[in-house]
Order: C-alpha cells, then structure tokens, then sequence
C-alpha cells in the first residue's frame, strides 16, 4: 500500500488523559489503570501525531546496522518493549504517552477497534475504576523483519 492514510485524532486531547493513569502492575512495572468507569465500546485511547513516534523499516534497518554503544543498545530495548508493528504502515509505532504501559493478558479488556485502526483502542469490556487496562499481545500482527530481535519483539512469547 502506497503511502496509507494515518487514522490520528486531530483533537486537542487524546481520551486517554481523561480514562487513564498509569501505576504499578501486579502483571508486569507499570500499567496502565482505569481512573473512572471506561464503558464497553468507548475509544479509551486515540494517537494524536504528537502522541506515536513511527519508525520505518527502512530507519530501523539503518540504526539496527549501525555500531552500536551500550546507550543504544538500551534505546533498541526501549524502542522493542514499547512498540508495536502497524502493518498498514509496514513501520513501528513507539509510544509517546501512557499506552505504552499497557500490559498482555490472554483475558484483555481492551484492543483495536473494529476498524482495526491501529491508532485507537477500544474497551472490549466495562473497565472498571482502578481496573488495569490489558491488552491480548498475541492478536498484534507479528513483524517479519523483525526476527532477529523475537525474543524481545514477538508478542507470542508472552
């Protein structure tokens, strides 16, 4: 697909300011939690281009080819830890704000939207206050160019 629309929210806000706060995870660090009720169906979440950072594949095989210090290397980590594959876009989308704490359960309460817009995400489910927002890693599309780093990157090892 040449040069696909990017689906961003052109508000001033993005709902997850309004939902979400971020705190410690009985899954893994830090999650993502519910700070009031997120009914079934409502768009808890919407990227803003200031909100997403997306990395070709053309830009990740050139840094991945550089020479690499020990700074970058912890960047390349934090750059797989908090990224997901947008095929569409064939690029990774690095997670500026607090959806990037989101956390992988086989029972999510969250995902894409029926649109599978991956700049949105959608309560699967009544999301309770305090409730920790998870996601199902496995439905993320997988990314081909990206085997080198499974062990950090692939959602199906969780």
């Amino acid at each position: 697909m040449k040069n696909p629309k990017i689906p961003y929210n052109f508000r001033p806000t993005n709902p997850i300011d309004q939902y979400t706060e971020v705190g410690q995870s009985k899954i893994h660090g830090l999650g993502l939690f519910a700070k009031k009720l997120i009914p079934k169906g409502t768009i808890w979440w919407h990227a803003r281009p200031q909100d997403v950072l997306i990395i070709s594949k053309t830009q990740f095989l050139k840094l991945d080819s550089s020479r690499k210090s020990v700074g970058l290397e912890d960047f390349m980590k934090t750059l797989l830890t908090y990224s997901y594959y947008e095929r569409d876009l064939n690029a990774l989308i690095f997670c500026l704000d607090n959806s990037r704490f989101v956390n992988h359960s086989c029972d999510a309460n969250s995902g894409a939207s029926e649109d599978e817009n991956g700049f949105c995400s959608v309560a699967q489910k009544d999301i309770s206050p305090g409730e920790e927002i998870t996601e199902n890693y496995t439905k993320y599309t997988l990314c081909s160019w990206l085997k080198k780093y499974k062990k950090l990157f692939d959602p199906t090892c969780w």
